[in-house]
């Protein structure tokens, strides 16, 4: 019979057995992109699940810090979790996973985030689904910007350190995602070997950026990392983009935190129509690709602004699928998940204590629908709904009212 464990990753002996997972499953597809994972793995914490102590399974987490409205809290960002083919049915994705968050939670994280392969597996974690990032493929002759693009700096991957910088003082927005270790950055715009940039610099220091991926010579170029500190420095970008299009026929990229794309096309359903079929068609997709759990529910409170005409209160009851998933012994008595009674106050501060109330009208919901309604992902009443929220209408319409938040754009992929 095998031996089935799970344990902390040993950099050493482990990192071969991981690249294997990451080749198998087609993560990397060259040794370029393997190497990359040395850097990957050089930074954040990662556990494994092994059968007869050859690791199987991974999964790394990194720090950072996500923007609730104007407050950054501490981020359990979870980087990569894979499994290999042969260890499927060891359910070890959903158990490293959970300890992985407890890490993080014990360590000071409010907020969890990952990148979901597709939506429900990390549902049971209790993640709930993020918003929705737009992206455009666009002729750039079509991008209706004026600005005269100065003559830019090649950027390589040697360059990771400046970006990753850049992209650290990028002005931030409600759910604005920031991953710390310049390491993970380096592999991140490594992984492709022919990705390439172009940038600008005050005197000698970077200050807004493009990494593209590249699909052969008229493209589509894909933008996949940008950074800047202005709205003019992010008008310059676009400008280079347009000033590719004497051979670039197509561009794909996010739509940014800062502006409508579409506002800056010219004839944007023309184009869709005229190019619908082929390598360089014109679209416009929207989809969630990303998920986040609350991990501390008094630093996510103390974090939100009340836009209601009265302060209010009232009490919550949470369920987290986390708990079940948690093994005592990894982490004797560390955080089991935010299962619980709190009372919440809302107001000129916000305010959040654990504890039942009898007296407050009751919101129930799990884990899952309370992220997306702190985070403004979706608001009380949608996810009475889609996420099983049960509150009377008068609380649903108070918070309706009074939880007004934008639209969190993570600005960062994971």
């Amino acid at each position: 019979m095998s031996n089935v464990q799970t344990r902390p990753f040993v950099f050493e002996n482990d990192l071969a057995h991981v690249k294997r997972m990451w080749s198998e499953v087609g993560w990397v597809e060259d040794l370029h992109g393997e190497n990359q994972l040395d850097y990957f793995f050089s930074v954040g914490d990662t556990m494994v699940g092994t059968i007869d102590d050859v690791a199987e399974c991974s999964v790394h987490i990194t720090p950072g810090s996500m923007r609730l409205l104007n407050t950054d809290l501490p981020l359990c960002a979870v980087t990569a979790v894979i499994t290999s083919h042969i260890a499927r049915g060891h359910r070890f994705a959903q158990r490293l996973t959970a300890a992985q968050l407890q890490k993080g939670a014990s360590g000071g994280a409010a907020v969890a985030v990952l990148g979901m392969f597709d939506q429900g597996f990390y549902d049971k974690l209790g993640f709930g689904i993020g918003s929705y990032d737009h992206q455009f493929a666009f002729d750039p002759a079509s991008l209706n910007v004026s600005t005269a693009p100065r003559t830019p700096t090649r950027l390589d991957h040697d360059h990771y350190a400046e970006m990753h910088k850049v992209m650290i003082q990028r002005p931030l927005h409600h759910g604005s995602v920031v991953l710390y270790p310049e390491e993970l950055f380096r592999a991140e715009v490594g992984f492709e070997s022919k990705a390439f940039g172009f940038g600008y610099y005050d005197d000698d220091v970077l200050t807004h950026f493009i990494w593209l991926e590249a699909d052969g010579e008229r493209g589509p170029y894909e933008v996949r990392w940008v950074g800047y500190q202005t709205s003019d420095q992010l008008l310059e970008l676009l400008a280079l983009l347009k000033s590719l299009a004497d051979q670039v026929y197509s561009v794909k990229m996010v739509e940014p935190a800062e502006v409508q794309l579409q506002s800056l096309l010219q004839r944007p359903f023309r184009e869709r129509a005229r190019t619908k079929a082929g390598k360089h068609k014109g679209y416009h997709r929207s989809h969630a690709w990303w998920q986040l759990r609350i991990l501390d529910v008094e630093s996510c409170v103390s974090a939100l602004e009340w836009s209601g005409r009265e302060a209010t209160a009232f009490a919550l009851s949470v369920t987290d699928p986390v708990t079940e998933h948690l093994a005592e012994e990894l982490v004797e008595g560390a955080w089991q998940g935010i299962s619980g009674d709190y009372v919440i106050e809302m107001g000129q501060t916000c305010t959040s204590h654990y504890g039942p109330a009898e007296d407050l009208h009751r919101l129930t919901c799990s884990v899952n629908a309370l992220s997306r309604l702190f985070w403004g992902v979706a608001n009380a009443s949608s996810l009475a709904v889609t996420d099983g929220l049960q509150a009377p209408d008068e609380l649903l319409k108070t918070l309706d009212a009074g939880l007004k938040l934008p639209t969190p754009h993570v600005g960062w992929e994971f």
